[in-house]
């Protein structure tokens, strides 16, 4: 009778080893926590040199906006297209889409497949168009574009305000993404919420510190 109630090994309610326990708590990945706190050391590090990369201490940080937010337009094809690569292959791209298709079907996910797709031509039919425009004329950021072309303070103001809004979905989607890929590595499974989220805050301090120092100079040397 005992031997029947046996359940298979593939049955077991025991949790496996690389995951979580009853409780949800799972133990610490040694080797691959080491290799993710060295390599986010090396980007840190990268991250603060990088606004000393060919510039003048007048222009460094936030003295001169076109220098923080443009690298002083200077970056050239080969910079821009890696700068690009890591703007579009985040978080987002290898956390939540494969995560919402595993949980709610492959239909959930697969419209990011054409979305791409149809970004691509409509960005290098107008964005090129853009570029030279506001290359010409100085312009940093979309709203000054918009102001400069319309002369519209209140339309400018909106578009700003409007960009700034979005970015903030984007910004909680990495966050999101790194709490998941430290709660996997053992960090931010336990009882108190402060300890769980504090490698995520440390995290975030550091990579908006150098992002202030440095501007894209130093957001182009770090991953999303």
């Amino acid at each position: 009778m005992s031997t029947l109630l046996t359940l298979p090994a593939s049955l077991s309610l025991a949790a496996p080893a690389d995951g979580p326990d009853a409780n949800g708590h799972r133990s610490i990945a040694g080797g691959a926590l080491a290799v993710v706190i060295v390599l986010f050391l090396v980007v840190a590090a990268i991250g603060f040199l990088a606004s000393r990369w060919r510039t003048s201490s007048e222009e460094r940080g936030l003295h001169s906006l076109d220098e923080w937010g443009l690298g002083g337009r200077g970056f050239g094809s080969w910079v821009t297209w890696f700068l690009l690569g890591g703007d579009l292959y985040t978080a987002y791209t290898f956390v939540a889409v494969p995560a919402a298709m595993w949980a709610t079907g492959a239909v959930s996910g697969f419209f990011a497949v054409p979305y791409t797709i149809v970004l691509y031509p409509i960005v290098f039919i107008l964005m090129s168009r853009l570029w030279s425009v506001s290359r010409s004329h100085g312009y940093v950021t979309p709203a000054d574009f918009v102001g400069g072309r319309y002369g519209g303070k209140v339309l400018s103001t909106a578009i700003a305000v409007t960009g700034i809004v979005a970015t903030m979905p984007y910004i909680a989607l990495q966050l999101v993404g790194m709490k998941a890929v430290l709660t996997v590595l053992g960090l931010g499974s336990g009882s108190n919420s402060f300890v769980n989220d504090l490698p995520l805050i440390i995290a975030f301090v550091v990579l908006a510190a150098y992002t202030y120092t440095g501007g894209l100079r130093a957001r182009r040397s770090s991953p999303s």
